[in-house]
């Protein structure tokens, strides 16, 4: 069976051009984290996870973690139950580096930039898709982070990260992105 891409690619550049307002840059949660919710999704539908990742062992759902800002669980509410490569996303939020063990993949809030190094130490080498907010997620060795251009959100990968991690990135994905080529500091102790 083929996979038509040509769809969820209208659907990204469409994602892409939604204008943003200028209350973007507070922590303000509305049009910004449904936007952000629903490109996180398409990020997902065009990753590949390896085969023996530990949700695709068990046959579950896709376990998209939330870790930051509590009110941003209800901007991501409308991706909950929507499926990708025939499994359900299931959110769950995440307050501290021991829940860990089921995401598939991490949105990481701004409001963690303090934590941000013990975050990506964590899940260093792990096939979890980290998706950030923050200019320095992706010099932490987070993966793809957004960013705001000229009132949009646009986002950046980091292959390197992605490479690591034994995630594989769709060509159509990387081309639509801005590619950092950043330093990645170890997080191993």
């Amino acid at each position: 069976m083929k996979i038509s891409f040509y769809p969820i690619i209208i659907a990204i550049i469409l994602l892409l051009t939604v204008q943003v307002g200028t209350t973007v840059v507070s922590a303000e949660v509305g049009p910004e984290y449904t936007v952000k919710a629903a490109m996180v999704r398409n990020f997902a539908k065009f990753t590949r996870w390896p085969e023996d990742s530990v949700s695709k062992q068990k046959k579950k759902g896709m376990c998209l973690c939330l870790m930051g800002d509590e009110s941003i669980l209800e901007s991501f509410a409308g991706i909950r139950g929507k499926t990708v490569e025939g499994r359900t996303i299931e959110l769950k939020w995440v307050d501290n580096l021991t829940g860990l063990d089921d995401c598939d993949l991490l949105f990481v809030n701004r409001e963690t930039r303090t934590k941000m190094s013990r975050i990506m130490g964590a899940i260093a080498d792990r096939p979890i898709l980290t998706i950030g907010e923050t200019k320095e997620f992706t010099q932490a060795g987070g993966m793809i982070t957004f960013f705001l251009r000229q009132g949009r959100i646009r986002f950046r990968i980091n292959p390197e990260a992605v490479r690591r991690s034994g995630l594989k990135l769709s060509s159509s994905l990387l081309e639509l992105a801005t590619i950092v080529h950043s330093y990645i500091r170890e997080h191993r102790q």
